[in-house]
């Protein structure tokens, strides 16, 4: 391969999206979801409303190396809705983090320097907001439990309180379910 070719196609790996990428995510999303998968609901979602529900993740993992497994109920609903035909336009999902999870919103290096152990959660937080799920902390949960706000991974949204995000999506119409 020409030396100017081969640059061509390093420019165009790089700038292009990758959709090998996209498919380890939406693949992740499927294998993490919780609950078996039904087939043929004789109580099917319309695929024609719009799904707004936000969960309530407060339980940490026992050993720093495992995976927060309320994360995992967010993925389930998107696997669901796919299964049924429901576009992905008409859902939006919200995951409200405090107590013992708040520290699985940290970077790896956050993380392993307070655990010692990787973060198990990242790769299925990072799916589930490129699949359109907000991540919100509660504010109040960072200064209780000493979490610095300058490590959190970066698309995750401070809420003054846990309350304060219940009752902001709860008024834009999110039902709100809790562990």
């Amino acid at each position: 391969m020409s030396r100017p070719f081969a640059l061509l196609v390093m420019i165009i790996a790089l700038l292009v999206p990758s959709t090998a990428h996209a498919q380890r995510g939406a693949d992740l999303l499927r294998r993490m979801a919780d609950g078996p998968e039904v087939t043929g609901p004789t109580f099917p979602a319309p695929t024609t409303l719009t799904y707004k529900i936000s969960w309530d993740v407060t339980n940490g993992p026992n050993d720093p190396a495992d995976l927060v497994q309320g994360f995992r109920r967010p993925a389930g609903f998107l696997r669901q809705m796919d299964q049924q035909g429901v576009p992905r336009a008409n859902i939006k999902l919200a995951i409200i983090v405090h107590g013992t999870a708040t520290r699985s919103l940290l970077t790896n290096a956050a993380y392993k320097a307070q655990t010692g152990k990787d973060n198990a959660s990242i790769a299925l937080l990072e799916a589930l907001h490129e699949a359109g799920v907000q991540i919100i902390v509660c504010g109040q949960a960072l200064i209780n439990r000493n979490v610095p706000r300058a490590e959190l991974l970066p698309f995750v949204k401070v809420a003054s309180s846990a309350t304060a995000a219940r009752a902001i999506l709860a008024a834009q119409g999110y039902a709100t379910w809790n562990e």
